[in-house]
């Protein structure tokens, strides 16, 4: 499963360099999860509704080429399969070009919200809907 969102980069994002600064590709990647987490019928509120919430635990980021004011980017989120997580993996690339300018990866944790405890598998209603 997978899900796309076209960012066009405000002037607020950039750094002294008149580059995006690079923290601001998290927001660009939250985005596209959003979009697809949406897409399957499991965003935020709805989890919240099944009594789970999805911390991010782990990121990794790999920034291959500056973005700039003004520049439309694609970025997209995709799902890849894990019993344990929530693991997404996400490509920010150059809307006209193709070009790619940045990539990462996150693993979200499923914890019960009203007990505040970890779960170390994908609830049944949970990996359903990721897995599907």
């Amino acid at each position: 499963m997978e899900a796309s969102v076209k960012i066009k980069v405000p002037f607020y994002d950039l750094d002294p360099m008149q580059v995006v600064w690079h923290g601001n590709y998290i927001k660009y990647f939250e985005k596209a999860r959003c979009a697809l987490l949406e897409k399957i019928g499991l965003d935020y509120r709805e989890m919240e509704r099944l009594g789970y919430a999805f911390p991010v635990v782990k990121m990794s980021v790999k920034y291959i080429s500056p973005s700039e004011f003004g520049q439309e980017l694609s970025v997209s989120a995709k799902i890849v399969p894990s019993e344990n997580f929530l693991h997404i993996k996400y490509i920010a690339k150059d809307f006209k070009s193709g070009e790619k300018i940045c990539s990462a990866e996150t693993k979200q944790m499923c914890v019960n919200i009203k007990s505040k405890t970890s779960c170390f598998e994908l609830p049944a209603k949970i990996k359903e809907r990721i897995l599907q």
